[in-house]
C-alpha cells in the first residue's frame, strides 16, 4: 500500500495504474512511490509495461484509471505540457532530438518553458532577451561539461554526426536543462559498451547528488541499477512484481522465475 501523499519537491506517488490497449492489459494496478532526490529503478522483461508507466507519468498515454500525485499535486488529469511545466521531464527509449540542430542548440530546447521573454522581445534582440539567452548558453555549457571531453568539443556540431552514445548524453542534460522536479530515464545507457556504461553510471550519481529531483530509472543491466539506485521495482506482466533493494529484488524467487524461467 502506498503511503501519505508527500508535499516534498520531488516526491511522486503512483497509485493502482491501469492502462488498457483493446484487450491487451498493460499496466494492471501498478503502484510505486518515489522518495524525493533518490534513484528508483525500474526493471522487467521486455513488454512488461516499463515504458508503458513513464508515458503514463509523463502524460503521453492517459490511464484508464489511477492517481498520480507530484510534489503533493495530483497530475494524473493534466495534459502532457502542463506536465511538462510542473517538472515532469523524461528521455526516450528511441532518441527524440532535432538532428539538424547543433548539441548546443538541442540542449537549450530543455529550458523553453523557463524563458520570461516573449516572442517579440526574441524578434527584436531586447536587452532581456540577450541577457536571458545567454545565461542559458552558459546553462547549457555547464551542463554538457558534466560529460567530461565527450560533447563540450561538439557544442557547435549537427547531433545527426555524434555516435549514439553521445546523442544519449545530449537527450540527458536537454531534460535537466529543464530543471525538473522528477526525472525520467528511458535505458539511457543503451548503445553504451560496458565503459561508457560505467561512466555514465558515476555521472549521474554525482549529479543525483548535486540535483533537487527525483530519478526514476528504466534498465535492463542490474549492475548500472545496482550502482545508482537505492529502491528497485520489478514488472511482470503489467503487474508490479517484487520491490525492494536491487540485490533483494534480484535474490527474489518471483524475479528470478520471470526473468530465468526457474523456479
Amino acid at each position: 500500500m502506498i503511503g501519505a501523499v508527500a508535499a516534498e519537491r520531488g516526491s511522486l506517488l503512483c497509485s493502482d495504474i491501469r492502462v488498457a490497449f483493446g484487450g491487451l492489459i498493460a499496466l494492471a494496478g501498478v503502484s510505486l512511490e518515489i522518495a524525493p532526490r533518490k534513484i528508483t529503478g525500474l526493471i522487467g522483461p521486455n513488454g512488461s509495461g516499463k515504458t508503458t508507466l513513464l508515458n503514463v507519468i509523463s502524460g503521453v498515454v492517459r490511464s484508464d484509471s489511477g492517481r498520480i500525485v507530484l510534489d503533493g499535486e495530483r497530475i494524473d488529469h493534466l495534459p502532457l505540457e502542463a506536465r511538462a511545466q510542473r517538472g515532469v521531464a523524461r528521455t526516450f527509449q528511441t532518441l527524440r532530438l532535432f538532428d539538424t540542430l547543433s548539441v548546443l542548440d538541442n540542449v537549450q530546447l530543455g529550458s523553453y518553458r523557463m524563458f520570461r521573454y516573449s516572442l517579440l522581445e526574441s524578434t527584436l534582440q531586447t536587452k532581456r532577451a540577450r541577457s536571458e539567452l545567454s545565461k542559458r548558453r552558459s546553462t547549457a555549457m555547464e551542463l554538457l561539461a558534466m560529460f567530461g571531453d565527450r560533447l563540450v568539443p561538439k557544442c557547435n556540431d549537427q547531433v545527426a554526426t555524434l555516435s549514439y552514445a553521445n546523442r544519449r548524453r545530449v537527450e540527458i542534460a536537454r531534460a535537466i536543462f529543464s530543471n525538473p522536479s522528477v526525472l525520467l530515464l528511458d535505458e539511457p545507457s543503451a548503445g553504451m559498451n560496458p565503459a561508457e556504461t560505467e561512466e555514465l553510471a558515476a555521472q549521474l550519481a554525482e549529479l543525483a547528488g548535486g540535483m533537487d529531483c527525483s530519478v526514476l530509472l528504466v534498465e535492463h543491466k542490474m549492475d548500472f541499477i545496482t550502482a545508482l539506485c537505492s529502491t528497485a521495482y520489478v514488472l511482470d506482466y503489467g503487474s508490479c512484481l517484487a520491490r525492494g533493494t536491487p540485490e533483494e529484488v534480484q535474490k527474489n524467487p518471483a524475479v528470478m522465475e520471470a526473468f530465468l524461467g526457474v523456479e
